[in-house]
C-alpha cells in the first residue's frame, strides 16, 4: 500500500499538503473510499480512508495508528564531511535513510571545499527515502557545523572516527558488545583526502575511537553508506 507523509494530523483526520495530495490524486489516481498509509516522520504510521479530495487537498479519516512503527531500539548518528558534489551528498542521505539512520550532521573540516548545503533539497530527499523504504521516522538533519564544535558537543555513548592513517586501528566489529550495551552511536566520516592528523587527535581527545570500516579507500558518500549499514548490522547481530 502506498505511503504518504503529513504533519497536519488531528485525533481523527489527516490533511495531505498540496504536493502529497497531487501525487495521491493525480499520479496514483486515488479516489474517495481508497485506503492509504500516512507517516508523520515521528515514528507513527496511520492507516486511513480518503473521505474527500476537494481542490486537490486530500482529507483522510484515521482508522488505525501504529505507534513507534519500526522502532529499532538503538540510535545511529552519522557526522559526514560536506563534499563538493551536492548530488552525491543527496545520494548518501537517500541511501542512509533507506538503510536506517536517526540523525545526520554535516561537518566543515580542514579539507572541506564546499561550505554550504541545500537544506530544502536534503529534507525532500530524506522524506522521499523514508516513504519509499516503509519507515515512519524522519531522521534529524542538522545544519552544517564546524568539526571542532561538533566533537566538543557530541553526547553519544559510543563515538567513532573513521580514517585510514593507522592500518592497525580496530574494525568496528571490535566494539560490538559495547555498542549492543549502549545503544547510542555516532560515527564520523571525513572529506576527500580524509581527516587531518590534528582533527583525529582532537576527536580522540573527546573520546572518539579511531576505527576502520575496511581496507578500501572509499569516497566520502560511499563510506557514509557503508558505516550506516555496519552500525545497523552490529546492533542486530
Amino acid at each position: 500500500m502506498e505511503t504518504f507523509f503529513s504533519q497536519n494530523i488531528t485525533d481523527h483526520f489527516i490533511i495531505l499538503d498540496n504536493l502529497e495530495s497531487r501525487h495521491c490524486i493525480k499520479v496514483l489516481r486515488k479516489v474517495v473510499g481508497n485506503h492509504i498509509n500516512v507517516v508523520d516522520g515521528k515514528g507513527n504510521l496511520y492507516k486511513g480512508k480518503i473521505i474527500s479530495t476537494d481542490k486537490n487537498i486530500c482529507k483522510v479519516q484515521i482508522t488505525n495508528i501504529l505507534n513507534k512503527y519500526g522502532d529499532k531500539g538503538y540510535y545511529i548518528h552519522i557526522g559526514i564531511a560536506c563534499i563538493k558534489n551536492h548530488d552525491r551528498l543527496e545520494w548518501f542521505v537517500e541511501k542512509s535513510v533507506e538503510i536506517g539512520v536517526d540523525e545526520i550532521s554535516f561537518l566543515h573540516c580542514d579539507r572541506s571545499i564546499k561550505k554550504t548545503i541545500k537544506n530544502n533539497r536534503i529534507s525532500n530527499v530524506a522524506i522521499t527515502a523514508m516513504k519509499q523504504s516503509g519507515k515512519a521516522k524522519l531522521p534529524i538533519i542538522n545544519d552544517l557545523v564546524n568539526f571542532k564544535d561538533f566533537t566538543e558537543n557530541c553526547k553519544s555513548h559510543n563515538k567513532f572516527i573513521c580514517h585510514l592513517y593507522n592500518k592497525d586501528i580496530k574494525n568496528i566489529f571490535f566494539y560490538k558488545e559495547n555498542m549492543k550495551k549502549n545503544k547510542d552511536n555516532c560515527i564520523l566520516i571525513g572529506p576527500e583526502g580524509d581527516f587531518t592528523i590534528s582533527e583525529i587527535k582532537l576527536a580522540e581527545k573527546y573520546n572518539f575511537k579511531s576505527i576502520t570500516i575496511g581496507d578500501s579507500c572509499l569516497r566520502t558518500e560511499t563510506a557514509g553508506v557503508v558505516a550506516c549499514h555496519l552500525l545497523n548490522l552490529v546492533n542486530t547481530l
